[in-house]
């Protein structure tokens, strides 16, 4: 095993080959945070180590610590340092199927109220009002009619 000193000098050629390339900041910082976890450094560390390196770029403890657990929980192969899609926000609201039930409704009802397209449909009514705008829908006297 290495000593600290000797890790830390290898960490600062580390990080000056990383802040000089034209990489993103958000895949950077991931990398760093693995490798310096499968040598063994703890979370604060890391930290520390990165803040002196990346200032106020550096990401937060909260953010660091995630990132080691991800780490200690899979193969270093296996880990992504890209920022994949969060399954709690979903992306697919807009979907063809809601666009046309929310045109299907104002067809057949044109004093319909967003509430109401958005309990239907079971989604909310920012993203009613948002489709009603893709479809170029307005309301004059509480009727839905085409631009």
């Amino acid at each position: 095993m290495l000593s600290f000193s000797s890790i830390f000098e290898a960490l600062k050629q580390l990080f000056s080959l990383v802040k000089s390339a034209s990489t993103d900041f958000r895949i950077k910082q991931p990398s760093v945070i693995e490798f310096l976890t499968l040598e063994g450094c703890t979370p604060i560390e890391i930290h520390r180590l990165m803040k002196t390196v990346y200032g106020d770029g550096c990401t937060d403890v909260k953010n660091a610590r995630e990132w080691v657990r991800r780490a200690k929980s899979c193969c270093a192969s296996e880990m992504s340092v890209l920022v994949e899609h969060r399954s709690e926000r979903p992306i697919s609201v807009t979907r063809d199927e809601n666009q046309c039930g929310v045109h299907a409704m104002i067809q057949e009802n044109r004093r319909i109220k967003q509430r109401d397209i958005a309990l239907k449909l079971g989604i909310s009514q920012e993203r009613v009002h948002h489709i009603i705008e893709t479809l170029n829908y307005r309301n004059v006297c509480t009727k839905w009619v085409p631009r």
